[in-house]
């Protein structure tokens, strides 16, 4: 599908979905917010609010991308009249644009059940592409995360919003019978089961999902598996909202240092010399 082609190289077609986002909150109010940066909430609120807004585009073109996709491999929208209105949408049609924002808008968790068998045969093959590629040519602590997630949980993955007033909380994860699962990579053991914990909340919400599965992958530690049950992430999804800044021993390297009022309420020190992203 067109669609799905321009999704794939959005840094070139930005223009398009951010005209697509501009009429869309002005259509129907909406804002779009990932899980990762709710994750970030648990952190600090204020960082957050940043990311969200600054991921936003990006967020909202893979929502159009998923339902639209969804819509034509459910059949509710035909896929030669979407690739149509795609390319009257590149040529700056706004009717076009609001059509295409119709297209898929109010697929839930119950019809994307039924266009999992597909996306896992699509999941397979690129699989299968990645890890011929990725197993072969990749070494150490990459090379053995590569193998693992090629041979262990493997589910079709689909993304779904959760929405909470006029915002939507957007979840990418894989999707099991009775749950949703994520795999990261971090630092420590801890700290990514609480923040792939917070994003696979979302996750499970979105998708009406009883259980969690985790798998975090500390390089030259381990590999750790988890299986939670998801508790209520509007708390979070508040916290954000409000944006209020947290300060802390994050803020030292915190990417939006260098624009969060809260600066001056913290030593100085804390925010210089810092390199890390």
């Amino acid at each position: 599908m067109l669609i799905e082609r321009l999704y794939r190289d959005l840094p070139r077609n930005l223009r398009l979905f951010e005209r697509a986002l501009s009429l869309e909150k002005e259509i129907y109010g909406d804002t779009y917010v990932s899980s990762r940066a709710v994750a970030e909430a648990l952190l600090c609120p204020r960082a957050a609010a940043f990311r969200a807004a600054e991921e936003e585009v990006e967020v909202f073109a893979r929502a159009l991308r998923d339902r639209v996709k969804y819509a034509a491999m459910l059949g509710v929208a035909d896929a030669g009249y979407v690739d149509a209105l795609a390319r009257r949408a590149m040529r700056g049609d706004r009717n076009a644009v609001k059509a295409l924002l119709r297209v898929g808008r109010d697929l839930g968790p119950g019809d994307i059940s039924a266009v999992l068998p597909k996306l896992k045969e699509e999941f397979e093959a690129a699989r299968r592409a990645a890890g011929k590629v990725i197993v072969s040519a990749a070494r150490g602590p990459v090379r053995r995360a590569a193998a693992y997630v090629k041979y262990a949980e493997v589910y079709p993955y689909a993304g779904m919003g959760h929405r909470y007033g006029d915002h939507v909380f957007y979840a990418v994860a894989g999707v099991g019978p009775d749950h949703v699962y994520l795999f990261r990579l971090a630092r420590s053991r801890d700290r990514g089961r609480r923040l792939a914990l917070a994003e696979g909340d979302v996750a499970a919400a979105a998708f009406r999902k009883n259980n969690i599965k985790l798998h975090i992958y500390v390089p030259e530690e381990a590999i750790y598996s988890f299986s939670e049950r998801p508790s209520d992430p509007t708390p979070r999804y508040r916290a954000l909202i409000e944006g209020v800044c947290r300060p802390g021993a994050t803020c030292a390297f915190c990417r939006y240092r260098e624009v969060c009022e809260c600066v001056g309420d913290i030593p100085r020190r804390r925010h210089a010399g810092s390199q890390k992203p």
